[in-house]
């Protein structure tokens, strides 16, 4: 039997395994948002990818409008199986393999649902 504070570090562990190489398709999938969001907006804003830590899945989205108006958020990814779940602010999103451009655009959506400046 496993005892309470073993079985968090095997899961903690397990997870970072998971997310474990700077190459990984889940790791890259993460870094591949500010990328995407350039494409959705084309010159109007920017985004930065900030304090990733692939090992726990936290990471913090940066965002500036063409105004100059800056917004951020830090956005959590679980790994379920061969997805990624991304959540911010009560809402999530499930987004299955292949990680494409056009699947992370949900993610995107709900990283500036609540923002108080228009970013998209």
């Amino acid at each position: 039997m496993i005892s309470e504070m073993n079985r968090d570090a095997v899961i903690c562990f397990s997870l970072g395994k998971l997310f474990s190489g700077r190459d990984s398709a889940k790791v890259c999938a993460i870094k591949r948002l500010p990328e995407v969001y350039a494409e959705m907006v084309g010159g109007t804003g920017q985004c930065r990818l900030k304090r990733l830590r692939a090992e726990v899945g936290v990471f913090e989205l940066h965002f500036v409008n063409a105004a100059g108006e800056r917004y951020a958020c830090q956005m959590t990814a679980c790994v379920t199986g061969i997805d990624l779940v991304f959540a911010v602010n009560n809402r999530s999103v499930l987004v299955s393999a292949p990680f494409t451009a056009d699947k992370l655009r949900s993610v995107l959506d709900i990283a500036v649902a609540d923002s108080p400046i228009p970013l998209i």
